[in-house]
């Protein structure tokens, strides 16, 4: 009876070391997941959208695109406009200034980084801008571009998604000068060559991923200029893996440089303006996988808001055939090999 106990207690004994050896063995991780970035143009929230979306919700603008930014990591728009009551506004032509309560609109629009390097950030001045930055801060969409001084203004939006660090950091080449910041006043980042450079490779050194954001360029041209497409380059070699571009409310071409995508202008997006010169814009939906970005899904958009009434409609059939083909136009000179956007509105890159 002993010798039949002892041999139980044996294989009990044998069976939970198995057992314990199991449940304790270090399980490999998947690979993760991977991060999705929606890149939009030009976001201008005075005028006359402010009406329109108090009437109809913040939600409003984004009824036919939200399937696509819910999917979405990162959603990034070039805030073109301070947030504020200032009464004193910069002399030129156009200036603007959005309600505080405005802001729920991004909230809405799930937008959680926003450009502030523009020529129109600083329009009702630097108690402006605070007011902004304070804002975005209160509700968590973190921003670029711009600061109390140059060194605020330098610093790049840092995320951690999916086991990644990524960087956002955004310029502005526009005028008027005294917009840009400088040590001792508020402003946005011009990319001097003093220290852009040098910032680049650490913020990509500090990160896996580095999104750089240019204001650049001439409004309603359709073809960059020749020191966009330089500088677009060098950013790429001093360690960029996306460029996104702003400014000219109108769609420029897509370069791919050395396996990096370059989107010169991205046009118009949720934009306060009835202009018939805007009015065909697009999403970039990029998909970030272990070390690159390895495709990207234009989704072209209508923004004629004399016809959308400041709600983008995403273009169909012919439209959306004859939008690929003018991009495919404007980005053959900037490409040694032809774009080629498959019938999903695919771009492989890399």
């Amino acid at each position: 009876m002993e010798s039949i106990l002892t041999k139980k207690f044996v294989l009990i004994h044998i069976l939970c070391l198995i057992l314990v050896g199991i449940f304790s063995y270090p399980v490999q991780a998947g690979p993760e997941a991977p991060i999705q970035l929606v890149a939009a143009g030009d976001m201008m929230l005075d005028s006359w959208i402010e009406q329109v979306v108090r009437d109809q919700g913040w939600q409003y603008p984004f009824v036919y695109l939200d399937s696509i930014l819910s999917k979405a990591d990162l959603v990034f728009a070039n805030l073109e406009a301070p947030f504020g009551r200032q009464d004193s506004a910069y002399p030129k032509t156009y200036t603007f200034q959005v309600e505080p309560d405005m802001v729920q609109v991004l909230m809405a629009g799930k937008i959680n980084v926003v450009s502030l390097a523009n020529n129109h950030i600083l329009d009702f001045g630097s108690a402006a801008l605070r007011e902004t930055m304070q804002l975005l801060d209160t509700h968590g969409i973190k921003y670029s571009g711009a600061g109390n001084n140059l060194w605020e203004a330098r610093q790049p939006a840092r995320f951690e998604i999916k086991g990644k660090k990524i960087a956002v950091a955004c310029y502005s080449l526009t005028f008027p000068e005294e917009f840009w910041a400088t040590d001792s006043t508020a402003g946005t980042c011009f990319p001097s060559h003093t220290f852009f450079y040098k910032d680049i490779r650490r913020f990509k050194k500090e990160n896996d991923v580095l999104v750089i954001s240019f204001h650049w360029g001439g409004e309603l041209l359709t073809a960059p200029k020749e020191y966009q497409v330089d500088l677009a380059h060098r950013a790429i070699d001093a360690g960029a893996d996306l460029i996104l571009g702003h400014h000219p409310h109108v769609i420029q071409g897509l370069e791919i440089y050395k396996g990096k995508l370059i989107a010169y202008s991205l046009g118009n997006y949720i934009f306060g303006s009835y202009s018939d010169k805007a009015t065909r814009s697009m999403l970039l939906q990029l998909s970030y996988d272990e070390d690159s970005f390895k495709r990207c899904t234009i989704i072209p958009i209508d923004v004629h808001n004399r016809f959308v009434e400041f709600q983008p409609r995403l273009l169909k059939d012919a439209d959306k055939i004859n939008f690929f083909n003018e991009l495919i136009g404007l980005s053959q000179e900037l490409n040694s090999q032809p774009l080629v956007i498959n019938s999903a509105g695919e771009i492989i890159f890399n």
